[in-house]
Order: C-alpha cells, then structure tokens, then sequence
C-alpha cells in the first residue's frame, strides 16, 4: 500500500497538478517565454491553453527541439543500405554496445572481486580474459528467472511495437484519438467536450508507457471536485481528458497492476499491509516528487529512457544518467536516514 500511495498520488495526482500550476514561473528562462509568446502570437497554441510554467516549458522549449534517430542522420541515412542502417546505427551504437559498456561498469566496480576471488581459488591459478567474460555473464544470469523473463518481456515488447505500427499503416491512423473521432462520428460513442486534445490527439505513441494515462486519470478526478484541469496544453491541446473506461493505456496499467498481484498471491508474497507513521510521510512526498520529475523528463523510464534508446535517439541515455544518479543519491539517504534512526533507537535501549 505504500507503493500504492506513492503511485497513486505521484503518477495520478501529482503530475496532474503539476502541469496546470504556476508556481516553476520563476524557473523558466525569459528565452523560453518569448519563445512561446512568439508561437502563440502566430496562432498555435492558443492563447488560452497557456496558463502554467509547463506550458511555457513545453512551447517555449520542448518544441523546438529536433526528433533525433541515428539511422536518419546524415553519417548513416545514405552510408548504409536498407535495413543494415537500422542496426548498425540504431541498435548497434545507441543501444547494444553502451548497455555493454554499463554491464561492464558495474561488473567492474561491483561483481568483479568476489567473483574472481572464487575463480582463482577454485582453479588454483591465475585468471584470464576467458574468467573476465564468465564473470559478466554470472552477473547478467545470477537469477535465472528474472533474465528469462527480461528477455521474454523485451520480445513481446517489440512485437507489440510492430503489430500497433502495423494496425496504424492498416487503418490510416496514429493515434487513439483520430480513432475515437471517427467513432463519434459514426455514432458510437458520445464523447464529452475536452476528451480529446484540440489537435486531435490522446497520449497514444504506439508502444507501452506508463505516466501520461495516470496523470489523465488524475486530472478527470481532479475535474470531478472542480479543477479546470483542460486549460493548459498537457491536457487541452495534446492528451485531452478521456473518461477513464475509454482510455485503453490506462487499463493496460491497471492490468499490469493486477496481473502482479494474482502472481504475487499465487507464490505466496502477498499482503495487504497499510503504512504506518513516516512511511505516509515517504509515499506521498516521494510520490510527489516522482509525478513532477516525469513531465520535465517528458515520460518514465520506459517511454524516456528504453523505448528512446531502443528506437535510435541517444538522448534516452542522458535520462539514465539522471535516473541512476538520482537512485545512487536517493539510496544514499535512505541508508543514513535508516542508520540515524537505529542510532536513536538502541540509545533508548
């Protein structure tokens, strides 16, 4: 449950608030608001949907940023034929080789010395390259399980990935909103003003995310005790607000959701415990902290970090320098926290 809350009130709620406030205004460099004055006094975006520092990071930023992919550059687009561009550029060097090298970082200053210490006492010699290459793979394969899973998640991934590029070459769509369009049109639904994006569009890129459909969830509750959470480009110009039984993405959480707790229950691991004192205290402020740091960082580290990389764009990796180092420092307190509270304790002893 402290999981629960942290998620709920980060990924729901807090990202909600976060995109529709002003409070970051004094963050915001005076390049990025003339920037997004100037888009707005061309007509796109409206003037309207300008109402939080989000909106003046996104137009007066985001936006003008270009769409990077390896394979389209101009080093490979016309070096390399056909499909060899795509691996070679976008799978080789944006993703194979640098997930090797961070292998080979924390096998270094993690794995490396007890292992090899086993190695050269059970060969009763000196090691080698041969004992260097068996050590990475002890590391990658010390539990079975996960790796087997890890690898048949990544499989389902990418076909997942082909079959939605598929249905969208199909049916001449690329996103869930045009399909909701023309199903209104066609006088199935009866869709409520604001549930799509102005542009046309609800969050729908086409392969598995996580933060945009809870923050969509968050703002319609939000809506719901009279928050005008529409009034900001988040919502009201790319995402929209669909009711929640119309949102697939956000079901597909919530089946992964329940999908983990019959497994947890079927091996046994499963409790249901609320959290007590300063764990409310950590799950919301922690919470808090994740639903901010996901709109900045534009998606989690799936949609930001996995999937950019993956699809060719070096600049995922700088989200998993930020990512590790804010875990590296984040365990850090906690472990000073945690020692600092033992210390009390046994002196009251």
């Amino acid at each position: 449950m402290t999981s629960a809350v942290a998620a709920f009130f980060g990924l729901c709620i807090g990202q909600a608030v976060f995109v529709d406030v002003k409070w970051f205004n004094a963050l915001m460099p005076q390049k990025w608001v003339d920037a997004a004055a100037a888009k707005v006094a061309r007509g796109y975006p409206p003037a309207e949907k300008m109402t939080s520092s989000f909106d003046t990071y996104l137009a007066g930023y985001v936006w003008d940023q270009p769409s990077i992919q390896l394979s389209h550059t101009k080093a490979f687009s016309g070096a390399l034929p056909g499909f060899s561009k795509y691996f070679v550029a976008d799978a080789l060097l944006c993703a194979l080789i640098p997930a090797a090298i961070v292998l080979v970082v924390i096998y270094r200053f993690y794995s490396r010395k007890g292992f090899m210490k086993k190695r050269a006492k059970a060969k009763g010699g000196p090691t080698g390259f041969g004992d260097e290459a068996a050590g990475i793979w002890n590391m990658i394969t010390a539990s079975k399980r996960t790796t087997m899973m890890g690898v048949v998640i990544g499989i389902v991934a990418g076909l997942h990935i082909l079959v939605i590029k598929g249905m969208q070459l199909r049916f001449g769509v690329t996103n869930f909103g045009q399909i909701l369009t023309r199903m209104q049109q066609a006088g199935e639904l009866k869709l409520k003003p604001g549930e799509i994006g102005t542009n046309g569009t609800i969050f729908d890129p086409g392969y598995w995310y996580i933060t945009s459909q809870e923050g969509q969830l968050g703002g319609w509750i939000l809506e719901k005790f009279g928050w005008n959470m529409r009034d900001n480009l988040f919502f009201g110009v790319n995402n929209g607000l669909p009711e929640p039984w119309r949102n697939p993405a956000l079901w597909m959480s919530i089946g992964i959701i329940l999908g983990a707790m019959v497994m947890a229950r079927l091996s046994n691991e499963f409790k249901f415990k609320m959290p007590k004192g300063e764990l409310w205290v950590w799950a919301l402020t922690g919470g808090l902290l994740m639903g901010w740091g996901s709109r900045p960082a534009l998606g989690c580290n799936i949609g930001a970090f996995f999937i950019r990389v993956a699809g060719g764009d070096p600049s995922g990796w700088l989200y998993g320098a930020g990512m590790v180092g804010g875990a590296f420092f984040g365990v850090k307190f906690f472990n000073w926290w945690s020692e600092r509270k033992m210390a009390k304790e046994m002196e009251s002893i």
